[in-house]
């Protein structure tokens, strides 16, 4: 949920460290994923140079597959504060997102940090029990984006492929699964997305 997203990048800003650059890392970090859809291992392999003027080069995503993501002027904008804000505490390092000593925190680090603040804002039971992970909002923002699409099946083909490249998925079917975990959606889009998925859609 887009509430429960926001306090948790809030919480971030106020997340214990022992370095002053980390918590708006994990802020504008969380915020990218939310904003872009991306995954974890392709916003920690992003370098400082790959955000271009149209957009960010995704060089490093599943099967070593390169992409150009555009970005939304929202989204540009909070990647430049942060890298001011880097610039201002001194942060070094060619990678984007980094921790003390200029290097991109590992992906367990992540994972860890957003499930301790999920944990500690009550989005998640205790240790052992499932809850909201860091992979879901790459899940939420497929979701949404199949949500706010008009609701017709030449539309609806055109958006699932174009979707499918934005996610960087090898393959369409991939994304089609996203249709079943999306209620809003009416019969007349799952039977859009069944059909581009059995290559019958135009």
């Amino acid at each position: 949920e887009p509430e429960q997203l926001r306090a948790i990048m809030q919480a971030a800003l106020d997340f214990p460290s022992k370095d002053h650059i980390s918590p708006y890392t994990y802020h504008y970090l969380f915020g990218l994923l939310a904003a872009t859809g991306l995954r974890v291992s392709e916003a920690l392999a992003l370098q400082r140079d790959d955000l271009v003027d149209d957009g960010l080069i995704i060089r490093k995503g599943k099967f070593d597959k390169q992409r150009l993501l555009p970005l939304q002027p929202s989204t540009r904008r909070a990647l430049e504060t942060y890298l001011a804000i880097r610039a201002e505490l001194g942060a070094e390092g060619d990678n984007l997102f980094v921790r003390v000593r200029g290097r991109a925190p590992d992906r367990s680090r992540v994972c860890a940090v957003f499930i301790r603040l999920a944990r500690m804002l009550g989005f998640r039971g205790p240790i052992g029990t499932p809850g909201v992970r860091v992979h879901d909002l790459r899940h939420t923002f497929a979701v949404r984006s199949l949500e706010s699409c008009p609701c017709n099946r030449e539309a609806i083909s055109h958006h699932m492929v174009s979707l499918s490249a934005y996610l960087g998925h090898a393959d369409i079917a991939n994304t089609y699964w996203y249709l079943e975990a999306t209620p809003v959606l009416l019969r007349e889009i799952a039977a859009a997305g069944e059909q581009l998925f059995l290559g019958d859609a135009v």
